[in-house]
């Protein structure tokens, strides 16, 4: 789903439920960060509001990807007190959800020394639309690849004709998943690019990294917790993502100031 059909189907949603508010005199909403973080969301808001009514007029104050501190104010929105009130839920939401997945995904990448933080584009949910872009404000970087996970690698029979029969079809380069230790010796000596290691513990993923010598990318993957970060933050692999940052990012809250 796109981003212009979702919020075409949030606005039908909207116009079907009665206006709380029904003064249409001007009136204008300053969104105020309640704490300090990443903005992201703000280009996605605009686009919501263009979509959502032509009479509303919208103020960047701050830019994607900036931090914000508790105080600063992130945008106003201008425009009759009716459709303001009505689309002001989703506006929080949007801004609230986004700026929760950039700013704990700089968290992450803050932790990390020699590694950057990936977007695996691992989120199923109808938003995951814009996550892509909030984890980019959060600092986390793209890299185009194909994942041979464990259910291709399991059809194919052996990491050998899993790659194989993958490489046909992409022509990205491949990154191979592994979930055990034990199995990242085999992993090594196939021809992929990079090796994730899936729900390696920390010495696991020591391990590897001591044994890899240089030979495969690698790349860490799995339950990482904020507080594994502190050990294996300083390790020398290439690349880490965790779905975490989906899944454990809060809704952050902002402050509305009518002026």
């Amino acid at each position: 789903m796109n981003p212009v059909t979702y919020f075409e189907n949030i606005i039908k949603d909207l116009n079907s439920k009665p206006y709380h508010v029904l003064e249409k005199s001007p009136a204008v909403f300053y969104l105020i960060a309640k704490e300090e973080g990443i903005v992201s969301g703000i280009n996605e808001v605009e686009m919501f509001l263009n979509l959502y009514d032509i009479e509303l007029s919208f103020r960047k104050h701050k830019e994607s990807g900036q931090v914000m501190k508790r105080g600063d104010i992130v945008c106003s929105i201008s425009g009759p007190k009716s459709s303001l009130y009505h689309a002001l839920d989703t506006v929080s939401f949007i801004l609230g959800k986004m700026s929760g997945i950039a700013s704990i995904a700089s968290f992450y990448r803050k932790k990390l020394t020699h590694s950057s933080l990936i977007n695996m584009g691992e989120s199923r949910a109808v938003e995951s639309i814009f996550y892509k872009e909030a984890l980019k404000d959060g600092g986390a970087v793209e890299l185009p690849f194909t994942l041979v996970d464990e259910t291709i690698i399991d059809l194919y029979g052996s990491y050998e004709d899993a790659i194989a029969k993958t490489r046909i079809s992409f022509n990205n380069p491949i990154a191979l998943e592994v979930n055990d230790i034990s199995k990242f010796y085999d992993a090594q000596k196939t021809d992929a690019d990079i090796l994730v290691l899936k729900y390696f513990n920390d010495e696991a993923i020591r391990r590897a990294i001591i044994d890899n010598k240089g030979q495969k990318r690698l790349m860490v993957g799995g339950l990482i917790l904020p507080n594994r970060l502190d050990i294996i933050g300083s390790y020398q692999f290439d690349y880490l993502t965790t779905s975490l940052i989906y899944t454990a990012a809060r809704i952050y809250e902002f402050a509305v100031k009518v002026g």
